[in-house]
């Protein structure tokens, strides 16, 4: 696909659709690194290759019908899709992708879309309580240590940490001191040196540049610096203490259940927080659950009982992981489930569903005219 019909597909994606449009402009600029086009011409046919992740579906342009375990969707067009995605089926089973006409069509993986969503949350929350540590976080979001932390310690992280200004020559950290802290460059430039078994004096290993980070090694060993940390170009460094740092990696902050523990606790009186969005809600939840979304929760907090106890689920778990922080800050007992929805293998429902099983129950139809037809 030529780079200026991408941009534009992107441009349209992220105006018209539900969940792009509802993201910041610093994630909307992230979509096109969670997302995939497809062009098909008129009668073209695609079969997808299912994976552990579920697909999400949208058409951009055009009309599809798709085929899944025998049965056919017909009619899928723009606006099928723009509020809400279709959802393509997991291993084992396949989805067979027919153009009734040239179609574009873009396919998300529907827990990187998650994560996002978990990410602008975050991002948000500490542009509210801090500018420079909203800025921080913008800056470091990448690196490798944060990417590999869970979503719901990155809040508690960068609330803990502080900054530092380093001049050119200066060293931050040396071999063979007791460690500390764990630090981020987040701008400027540093050198690593470091005393191997056979050297007669240190050598410089590596260079360290915006988002890289160091300390972490003694942290976790227990053990002395083994490396020294000289900067180069004059840099700002944010710093976590190692009581803060041993807290977040040895401290699970949120705890979580299997989807069948999950049920259990449920049916012993837990409460359900569903906090996707209301789309997502409408589309399909648990039967029961509370319908909360993460955007709203720090202002409709006061509406759930410090009494009860919670059972919190998004998509795939980056969201509610989030939501079970904040809740568990203000001394809420909540758990989440692991695999949100996505891995939820018991009962959902639609509202369209709920609200026709209660006319259902509430409008019985009549014996005498439900047997009319036998007797005539």
């Amino acid at each position: 696909m030529q780079i200026s019909k991408t941009k534009h597909i992107l441009d349209k994606l992220i105006r018209n659709y539900v969940p792009f449009n509802l993201l910041s402009p610093e994630r909307a600029d992230e979509v096109a690194n969670v997302v995939r086009f497809l062009e098909m011409r008129c009668g073209d046919i695609f079969q997808m290759n299912p994976g552990k992740a579920r697909d999400f579906l949208f058409v951009v342009e055009g009309e599809l019908k798709i085929i899944e375990d025998g049965s056919v969707r017909t009619g899928i067009v723009p606006n099928s899709t723009r509020t809400q995605a279709l959802k393509l089926a997991t291993a084992p089973k396949t989805s067979t992708l027919i153009a009734v006409r040239d179609t574009t069509v873009c396919l998300a993986d529907s827990d990187m879309l998650d994560e996002l969503l978990a990410w602008d949350e975050i991002v948000h929350y500490t542009e509210e309580a801090d500018v420079r540590l909203h800025d921080a976080l913008e800056g470091v979001r990448d690196t490798l240590a944060f990417r590999r932390m869970p979503l719901e310690c990155v809040e508690s992280a960068f609330q803990r940490m502080h900054t530092v200004m380093a001049s050119a020559g200066q060293e931050i950290v040396r071999e063979g001191e007791e460690g500390d802290a764990f630090y981020i460059l987040k701008s400027g430039r540093a050198e690593v040196w470091q005393t191997g078994i056979y050297d007669d004096g240190p050598r410089k290993v590596a260079e360290l540049q915006a988002g890289d980070t160091f300390g972490c090694e003694a942290l976790i060993t227990g053990k002395l610096r083994s490396e020294t940390v000289r900067i180069v170009e004059d840099a700002i460094i944010m710093v976590l203490g190692r009581e803060d740092f041993e807290d977040l990696v040895s401290k699970q902050l949120v705890r979580s259940v299997n989807p069948r523990i999950a049920r259990s606790m449920i049916e012993s009186g837990y409460r359900v927080l569903d906090v996707r969005y209301a789309e997502e809600y409408e589309y399909q939840h648990i039967p029961g659950a509370i319908l909360i979304p993460l955007h709203e929760l720090r202002e409709r907090i006061g509406e759930l009982d410090k009494s009860e106890h919670y059972i919190v689920y998004c998509h795939s778990g980056s969201r509610s992981a989030v939501a079970a922080l904040k809740l568990s800050q203000h001394n809420y007992d909540v758990v989440t489930v692991e695999g949100g929805i996505r891995d939820w293998p018991y009962e959902t429902a639609s509202l369209e569903e709920e609200a026709a099983s209660s006319v259902s129950v509430a409008d019985p139809v009549p014996l005498e005219r439900e047997l009319a037809p036998l007797a005539s």
